[in-house]
This record gives C-alpha cells, sequence and structure tokens, in this order.
C-alpha cells in the first residue's frame, strides 16, 4: 500500500511544474506562487487536524525540514524565471542521487546494490535529457538550481525516519508550519507585491496548485513514506519525470524527442529493478529472567 500512495503522490507532484508554468506565464511572482502553493495545504490541515500536535523534538525538527524544503521550491521557481524551464525541471529529477548519499552520509543508510544501480540508471536519463538542453546558467544559478532536488533528497529522508511521538498527520502538518515560516515574511519583505488571481481560469490555477499538486500528494507520501522503505521510495518518487513529461506533451504541446524518450525507458527500467532488501543483524537473545 506504501508503494502504491508514493506513486499516486509522484503524479500528484508532477503537475507543480505545468501549473507554475502556467500562472508564470500569467504574470505571478515565483514567491508568490510558492506561498500559495504551501498555504493552501496548511490551511487544509487546520481544518482536518483532529488534535493538537505534541511540541517536541521531533515536530520542532519536522519544522525545520519544512522550511528547508520552502526555501528549496523558491529556489525552484526562481530558476524557472532566469533559465530554460524544461533544464530546470529535469535538473530536479536528479534527487534520487542526492538522496541515497544524503542519507548515506547523515541518516546511516545502507546502500543496496540494486538501488544503487537503479539510481545511476536515473541520473544518466537526466543526462540525457539534458544534454538537449541549453541550460545557459552561471555556477551561481547552476547551485540555486540544485537547491529543489537536494532539499527534497532530505525530506524523503527526513519522512522516511521511523515514528516517535508524531504521526504522519502532524509531521505533515510541522513541515507545512516551517513552509510558512519562512515563505510568508520572504513574500511580504519582496519588491514584487502578492500575485491576486483576476480570473476564474487563475483562481483554478492556484487551488489546482494548492490542492492537487500539493496538499494531497503531500498527505500520500507522508503516510506513504512511513510504509515505504526509504530506497523504495527514493526510486518510485522518480516516476514523477515521467508524468510531468506526460503533462506537458498533453497540455503544453511538448513534444518528446528521441532522448526524452531514451530518458523515459531508463527510469522505468530502474524502477522495474527487484528491490533488494538490508539483512538487519540479529538481535541477541535475553537470558535474565
Amino acid at each position: 500500500m506504501g508503494m502504491w500512495m508514493v506513486l499516486a503522490a509522484a503524479l500528484g507532484f508532477s503537475s507543480n511544474p505545468l501549473l507554475a508554468q502556467l500562472l508564470l506565464s500569467q504574470g505571478f511572482s515565483p514567491d508568490s506562487i510558492t506561498l500559495y502553493r504551501f498555504a493552501i495545504p496548511t490551511l487544509v490541515m487546520l481544518l482536518l487536524l483532529k488534535k493538537r500536535p505534541v511540541l517536541d523534538g521531533e515536530f520542532l525538527r519536522f519544522i525545520a525540514v519544512g522550511g528547508l524544503s520552502a526555501l528549496g521550491m523558491l529556489a525552484f521557481m526562481s530558476s524557472l524565471t532566469n533559465l530554460e524551464p524544461n533544464a530546470v525541471i529535469l535538473t530536479y529529477y536528479a534527487y534520487p542521487m542526492f538522496a541515497i548519499l544524503i542519507g548515506w552520509l547523515c541518516f546511516n543508510k545502507a546502500m543496496s546494490r540494486n538501488r544503487m544501480i537503479a539510481a545511476m540508471l536515473i541520473a544518466i536519463a537526466v543526462g540525457i535529457m539534458q544534454e538537449s538542453q541549453d541550460f545557459g546558467a552561471s555556477w551561481l544559478d547552476f547551485m540555486v538550481c540544485l537547491a529543489a532536488p537536494v532539499s527534497f533528497a532530505v525530506v524523503i529522508n527526513m519522512f522516511s525516519l521511523p515514528q516517535k511521538t508524531q504521526d504522519a498527520t502532524a509531521r505533515m502538518f510541522a513541515a507545512l508550519l516551517g513552509h510558512m515560516v519562512i515563505l510568508a515574511p520572504i513574500t511580504l519583505l519582496s519588491s514584487n507585491t502578492l500575485s491576486m488571481p483576476t480570473s476564474f481560469d487563475q483562481l483554478w490555477l492556484i487551488l489546482a496548485l494548492g490542492v492537487f499538486s500539493a496538499a494531497l500528494p503531500q498527505y500520500l507520501f507522508s503516510r506513504g513514506a512511513q510504509l515505504a522503505d526509504m530506497e523504495q521510495t527514493t526510486m518510485i518518487s522518480s516516476c514523477e519525470v515521467v508524468f510531468a513529461l506526460g503533462l506537458a506533451w498533453i497540455f503544453l504541446g511538448d513534444e518528446m524527442n528521441q532522448s526524452d524518450v531514451m530518458a523515459t525507458a531508463l527510469i522505468l527500467l530502474a524502477g522495474l529493478i527487484r528491490y533488494e532488501g538490508i539483512p538487519q543483524p540479529e538481535r541477541a537473545t535475553d537470558t535474565h529472567a
């Protein structure tokens, strides 16, 4: 069940680049789009939260990871206006490699051979798609662009940790609070005024961004990541790039070239690689009465 939840979340998340580009084309600023994307799920969570979460260390850590994710998404939205959108989107899908590396370095996660191979296939796929794009970025632009996949890699590892005092709903609420702690002051202090919808179409795009691209997939992801292993979560989430390409083809008319088809095939192949569980050491039997 957890894998299906993560897959459904990937489908929802894949609509984010499409909706963001549509709003950017209508004059919305990157910080306004990012604020809407997280303010709407926060409001939904306030309405659905049945009990007040315990304000402890785990809750504060998820507030912090939410703030980091907000900075990554803000960098993603800003990069869409400064660089070629396709190049930014494809760079984002390098996050499986970052997830495994960060999990190994910071979360004491072991690397299975098959998952490493799958992650390398995804990295090759992203490289194939990236090769056909004119990135045209300075080193600073490139580092800003990498903020989104790195931050999402941290989120994957954090939500894959075993629950202690906070359930999936409380973790999601804490992360959303972290988003708002960062995004609200940035938007208020920004030189760009808050972009407001002036038509029903723009209002629908904002609601779709907040609900179908953020709130619903975030809930499915937070639940699914608890039931699936971190490496499984990472590999299944990588299907997001396939969904994103399909949505761009359907709604924006972006045709898939030969490189896109080859990369998509590699990503699907990576997802089909058999999961190789990591053997756990046996616990010593307690002989004391």
